[in-house]
């Protein structure tokens, strides 16, 4: 099994193996995988001779095998990919697995499986003895901000770090809308190499008026009304009432380490900095730092938890939940 970091590093060097097998929840890191692999195996010259894309639930087993078994015309490899593996039975196994034993070294073949968790053991072990197999799982928060930053590079630009913290906070961890965000600023720079804030900000920041950071923001601030909007116009966009907690708590924490930070006697500037608390909030989070002590963010933590429990177990409504916890949380 070869981690995601691990699969783009190789395939970034050039390094293609005879087979592959990929699965998992997160549909757009596969397919930039296999965008790589495709741009290092096929020659555009000769794609029509060298390059099948066929689907489980239309082509057998052994139609794969053969096309792996064909010769590459006028190129070094050929490169067969299959869609839905998940589609074949147990006898369409028996036929491939030989071939996955002992693979053509003229071939790539890749296979796709729309699952979370690709079980057919025989398979992947025998993927994972002549090439590799790896799981796409969701990005962690701390992975997509690297993952912009090198989204940038492969576009041949650099990327201020509050620009990628502004696209990370608007658009979570939708690596689809992040790459479309991407792509508009290219366009807009006309040949610029440098994405910073305002730019980020000018083309990226008209396609939600407020997000859910912009939430953890005002009920930080205990700015109650404003919370109160805000919330309302997140949940009819469709956020999930627990993600809208999620990121709320996450300000809290901050907020939680800041003022222990201060109680050893760091400064607010030392503290943000120490925090990497983007330049343009920095003030707004020192605002926040001065409306709470340590025992007052105690008693915040024992209301998120208590909302915690309660949205989990279904029995309130998300959003009349949500409004009496900033009630409370605002004073």
């Amino acid at each position: 099994m070869i981690k995601y970091q691990e699969l783009i590093a190789s395939l970034k060097k050039g390094t293609i193996l005879p087979l592959y097998l990929f699965y998992g929840e997160e549909e757009f890191l596969i397919q930039e995988a296999v965008d790589l692999i495709v741009n290092s195996v096929v020659d555009p010259g000769a794609r029509d001779f060298n390059f099948n894309t066929v689907y489980g639930r239309d082509s057998s087993a052994s139609e794969v095998v053969n096309l792996c078994q064909t010769l590459p015309f006028m190129s070094e490899k050929r490169l067969v990919i299959v869609k839905d593996i998940d589609a074949y039975k147990a006898s369409d196994l028996e036929e491939l697995v030989p071939y996955l034993k002992d693979p053509s070294p003229h071939t790539c073949l890749v296979m796709l499986s729309n699952q979370g968790k690709y079980d057919k053991k025989t398979v992947v072990s025998a993927v994972d003895a002549n090439g590799a197999v790896t799981r796409f799982f969701p990005l962690l928060d701390r992975e997509i901000i690297s993952w912009i930053e090198d989204q940038a590079r492969s576009r041949g630009m650099s990327i201020h770090r509050d620009a990628v913290q502004f696209l990370f906070q608007a658009l979570g961890n939708d690596l689809q809308k992040i790459g479309n965000e991407l792509e508009k600023v290219q366009i807009f720079l006309k040949g610029e190499k440098t994405i910073t804030y305002e730019t980020a900000r000018t083309v990226a920041g008209d396609f939600r008026e407020y997000t859910s950071f912009d939430l953890a923001d005002a009920v930080g601030s205990k700015n109650g009304e404003k919370a109160l909007v805000i919330l309302s116009r997140l949940l009819q966009e469709g956020e999930a009432p627990v993600g809208l907690l999620g990121s709320i708590t996450w300000n809290f924490r901050r907020l939680m380490l800041a003022k222990s930070m201060e109680a050893e006697g760091m400064g607010p500037g030392e503290v943000v900095k120490a925090l990497r608390v983007i330049f343009h909030q920095a003030n707004l989070f020192k605002e926040q730092m001065r409306k709470y002590t340590l025992d007052e963010l105690k008693e915040v933590f024992a209301i998120l938890l208590s909302t915690d429990k309660a949205l989990k177990s279904g029995g309130l409504n998300g959003k009349l939940l949500l409004e009496r916890m900033i009630l409370r949380l605002c004073g």
